[in-house]
């Protein structure tokens, strides 16, 4: 099969939505197909050639460099430029694709990435079967939740809830909708955000991925050492629920005396989240690790016991595939894609709509506490933790992407 796979974000040993793009292709490349892939050349060029002369690439891969004369990508720290440039991108790659489908047609064209329902793609329509996602962003934070946010929480909530109404009148996101296939949502908020007549064709499937699974774990405490070490990783903003976890974890010191946090990356909300660990007298048990770089954090997970994640609208945390692999039991928030990846096999998703944040953290530290009651029910949730990882590794779920929505007719 022949395929176009629009991977704006997509680039070699990273993580987030840039290493799920390239994952992707690489596992579709190696299922047998002919993967053609578009991407910001002035982001990744360098990267991808820098991986293609060190390492090789699947036989059946290659790269089209996409770029706006006279305005290379702005880079993805600059939110607000890089959401201009890549709705420009959109719109001027479509030429270059029904150039490409002219010379060699393709089978399936399918967007990728980036995987925001209000951030379409321009490449439906073209001929190929069009695949749109998986797609997110139509969570929206319960109210009681919002309660305890900075400043710029509250700002940045009420600024995304009405991008979120306006893009149901956005006709660039209708019309991708329209032209699509099948359109591929990350949970059930996300599918009521399309248009009843498009549900149909609608369709809620994982989009967190695992890395191959390893058999790295802490070892049991001893000594002085922690009896329950707890980690949180993620860009540190209010919207990915440190503050939550941080509440959970003044219950827990009730219950474990000897407890551990280690919080990983950074982000605005950092001061914010230090002044809640110290008025909920826990920064001494709070460890702020700064930004672990990439190939560093499987050290990180293996010297844990819990990944604590209640993020409030996660579309496709990949931080939580991740934990799962190195046999992380975690505990998240029923929330977004968090809330379809975690099962009671493998850790606990905590009820969050239409409850207040102390009775979310009290669950949450209920729900850390169960896991951990014992070292057997520990080491039964590891277990649950490596086959929900294997059910979610990019093999797996791009053969079943595949097999289901490609050839379906």
């Amino acid at each position: 099969m022949r395929i176009l796979a629009s991977a704006y974000a997509c680039e070699p040993g990273a993580g987030s939505e840039l290493g799920k793009g390239w994952n992707l292709v690489c596992e579709m490349a190696r299922q047998g197909h002919d993967v053609t892939v578009l991407t910001c050349g002035s982001h990744h060029r360098a990267a991808i050639e820098r991986y293609r002369r060190e390492h090789g690439l699947p036989a059946r891969l290659r790269f089209v460099w996409h770029d706006i004369p006279g305005w290379p990508g702005p880079g993805y720290a600059d939110a607000r430029r890089i959401r201009r440039h890549y709705y420009v991108w959109q719109m001027t790659a479509r030429k270059l694709v029904a150039k490409l489908h002219a010379e060699t047609p393709f089978d399936v064209i399918h967007h990728l990435t980036w995987t925001v329902l209000r951030w379409p793609s321009c490449l439906g329509g073209l001929g190929p079967r069009f695949i749109f996602g998986p797609v997110g962003g139509g969570q929206s934070t319960p109210w009681p939740l919002r309660r305890g946010f900075p400043l710029r929480g509250w700002k940045f909530e009420l600024k995304r809830d009405v991008a979120n109404l306006l893009s149901r009148f956005d006709p660039m996101v209708l019309r991708c909708l329209a032209q699509a296939d099948a359109i591929l949502v990350t949970d059930e908020a996300t599918r009521r955000h399309v248009p009843t007549w498009w549900r149909g064709k609608t369709f809620v499937t994982g989009d967190v991925y695992a890395p191959p699974v390893t058999s790295e774990h802490r070892p049991p405490a001893e000594g002085n050492g922690p009896e329950l070490a707890i980690l949180f990783a993620g860009r540190l903003e209010y919207w990915k629920g440190a503050q939550l976890a941080l509440g959970a974890v003044s219950r827990l010191r009730r219950h474990v005396p000897r407890l551990a946090f280690t919080i990983a990356g950074s982000g605005p909300d950092e001061d914010y989240l230090h002044s809640v660990a110290a008025r909920l007298g826990v920064d001494d048990i709070v460890r702020f690790a700064g930004n672990v770089p990439h190939d560093r954090m499987s050290r990180l997970y293996a010297s844990h016991d819990v990944f604590l994640f209640p993020s409030l609208h996660d579309s496709a945390a990949n931080v939580i595939g991740e934990a799962l692999a190195h046999a992380l039991p975690v505990v998240c928030l029923d929330l977004g894609g968090s809330g379809t990846a975690v099962d009671d096999s493998c850790g606990r998703a905590v009820a969050a709509e239409g409850r207040s944040p102390s009775a979310v953290e009290r669950d949450l530290a209920r729900a850390v506490l169960h896991i951990c009651a014992d070292a057997d029910r520990l080491a039964a949730f590891r277990e649950g933790a490596r086959l929900r990882a294997a059910q979610c590794s990019y093999e797996r779920r791009a053969a079943e992407r595949i097999a289901r929505f490609y050839l379906a007719r």
